[in-house]
């Protein structure tokens, strides 16, 4: 995409999956490390995070820009930087090298994107209630307002 796309206050929703599809993120010693590393990038790159996702093998995060220089682009490309030298030292193969990403526009696709994202865990089957599952999030944010807020 475009890259003015990512900067100011947009809204991008990013796809991140291991390395040969490896289940790392069942525990909270694997997920815990990796929210500082988003927290760190949203804050670096002036963004929060609406909703974050780490299923077992998978990432499903939105990064929205609060300023006119916020770069969800680099906001992403930092955090797989950590998490990668995470991985590394933890001797874990990391992420594949690139990841999907999808700009959300308007109010309609934001909320699409952040319910897909709350129910994946619901259709992995792995809960019946996106509240209960332990790694969805927000950073900056407010989890029930974002997953049932206006419509």
């Amino acid at each position: 995409m475009p890259r003015e796309y990512y900067v100011g206050e947009q809204t991008v929703a990013f796809t991140a999956v291991t390395e040969n599809r490896a289940r790392y993120f069942t525990s909270p010693e694997r997920v815990e490390p990796l929210i500082a590393h988003l927290e760190r990038a949203a804050s670096l790159f002036d963004c929060v995070i609406p909703i974050y996702c780490f299923m077992p093998d998978h990432l499903h995060v939105m990064f929205t820009g609060l300023r006119d220089h916020s770069d969800t682009l680099e906001a992403m490309t930092r955090f797989k930087l950590l998490s990668g030298l995470w991985f590394k030292r933890k001797n874990l193969d990391g992420w594949q090298y690139s990841f999907h990403d999808h700009v959300v526009m308007g109010s309609r696709d934001w909320r699409s994107h952040a319910r897909y994202i709350s129910q994946n865990p619901v259709r992995w089957g792995l809960v019946t209630d996106p509240f209960a599952y332990p790694y969805t999030g927000t950073i900056g944010c407010d989890l029930q307002d974002v997953i049932l807020g206006w419509d």
